[in-house]
């Protein structure tokens, strides 16, 4: 009895609970010049989308996903470090210090959060 109230205690409680679903949008951007903005796109829907947008205005791309009806949330900044070539696994005579010929590169990426309410 006490098992059966409870369930429907649970039940019922769930029914009550109002759900909001925002939809989001993080755009990526990878590169700028004065020709061209290379974006990512992640909708969470399909595949993340690589875009070459040709007027390389930021304010302009987030204008465009305001009239869309997307909010910009918030503007983050990413670093990507990439680190490539060869490392050496043992020292000898002729490497004895261990150069190697690592190259590292510093990527600043920056980050637009967009969201659309659900009405």
């Amino acid at each position: 009895m006490k098992m059966r109230r409870g369930l429907i205690f649970l039940l019922l409680s769930f029914s009550f609970i109002k759900t909001y679903s925002q939809e989001w949008v993080i755009i990526d951007i990878v590169s700028q010049n004065t020709k061209e903005l290379v974006v990512y796109i992640d909708d969470g829907e399909k595949k993340i989308e690589r875009k070459k947008l040709k007027n390389p205005s930021i304010v302009k791309l987030i204008m465009d996903y305001q009239t869309k009806g997307f909010q910009l949330e918030k503007v983050t900044q990413g670093v990507e470090l990439d680190l490539n070539g060869n490392f050496p696994l043992n020292n000898n005579r002729l490497n004895n210090i261990g150069i190697t010929n690592l190259t590292l590169s510093n990527n600043n990426r920056i980050l637009l959060w967009f969201k659309k309410p659900k009405k």
